[in-house]
């Protein structure tokens, strides 16, 4: 019963790892299921030897037929082995349900080898309290300007690459307006299904600077946010990137960005940005990059700011 209590306080502690949890659970369903053939050996060798004491050293052997029903032979096995046929049950329903919820296309999907990605896979929960901790309007109020300004009174189709823990993304879906989150780390889109369980918000796993599945869809937005996300993509993929946002945009959509500057990040796959480089690649594809904000690091850390940069077509 330890064994099974570990295993399955182990299933709760990796969550994020759905293969893992059902590695567990069958090993758990497993463990009890051959503890129970143990103690049918082990009471079968007893019962041998009790029964050639009783031939061979009769004076040596002690009767305990016991007269109520929890010291009859028989109860401890009967009991320990109803419980481990019950953990093993219990495994087993849990590794089915598990199974059953588990978005295998999403699990199983080859994702390119990308130390950004690896990273927030790595530290997604130490990660997501921090991004918890600060709401929409203290993050972007840039953004607010844009939602007040050119969106007012609007329901709007948004995209969020790069959602993370889906705080933003929870924001937009409780003021009814259609969300479709974008999170290549599994593990930190798994902790933003937790803490944002609503169905308003339409949750998939690509990344840029490609977006296959969004662009493959079909689907176009009036708004497209991509918040710290910039830094992640490497500087030769970022014509390519802004190509592929720019495309999934209604006519008057708008692109918000924010640009990290600071120190590059090689751990965490993070390059340099400034604002300078993306007027240029906007230019450069007919469109208008715009800076409308810059606020200092609110995680207060010194050596970092942010700018916010609002790109849209030049023929709206």
């Amino acid at each position: 019963m330890t064994l099974t209590g570990g295993l399955w306080f182990g299933v709760s502690s990796v969550e994020n790892f759905p293969l893992f949890q059902l590695a567990l659970l069958f090993l758990a369903a497993a463990g009890n299921i051959a503890l129970f053939v143990v103690l049918l050996r082990l009471r079968f060798v007893m019962e041998q030897h009790l029964n050639w004491l009783k031939a061979n050293h009769p004076t040596a052997f002690i009767s305990a037929k016991g007269e109520e029903w929890y010291n009859k032979p028989f109860v401890v096995r009967t009991a320990f082995q109803t419980m481990l046929l019950l953990a093993a049950t219990l495994s087993v329903a849990l590794l089915i349900v598990t199974a059953w919820q588990v978005n295998w296309k999403e699990v199983l999907q080859p994702m390119p080898n990308d130390p950004s990605v690896a990273y927030y896979d790595k530290h997604a929960a130490n990660l997501a309290d921090g991004y918890e901790m600060l709401s929409l309007e203290a993050a972007h109020p840039a953004l607010l300007n844009i939602l007040n300004q050119q969106f007012e009174g609007r329901k709007l189709s948004v995209l969020d690459v790069g959602a993370g823990t889906g705080r933003d993304a929870a924001w937009f879906a409780s003021r009814g307006h259609r969300v479709v989150a974008v999170e290549p780390s599994f593990a930190m889109q798994q902790i933003g299904r937790r803490l944002h369980p609503t169905p308003d918000i339409e949750w998939r796993l690509d990344r840029l600077p490609d977006l296959e599945q969004i662009v493959a869809s079909g689907d176009r937005f009036d708004l497209v946010v991509l918040s710290a996300v910039w830094l992640h993509v490497q500087p030769e993929d970022r014509d390519t990137a802004l190509s592929a946002v720019s495309g999934l945009l209604n006519q008057d959509g708008v692109i918000y960005l924010t640009l990290r500057i600071g120190p590059a990040d090689a751990e965490r796959g993070i390059f340099p940005v400034s604002v300078s480089e993306i007027e240029r690649i906007a230019a450069s594809q007919n469109l208008s990059a715009t800076k409308i904000d810059e606020q200092n690091d609110l995680l207060g850390r010194p050596e970092i700011r942010w700018i916010s940069v609002a790109i849209s077509r030049n023929d709206q």
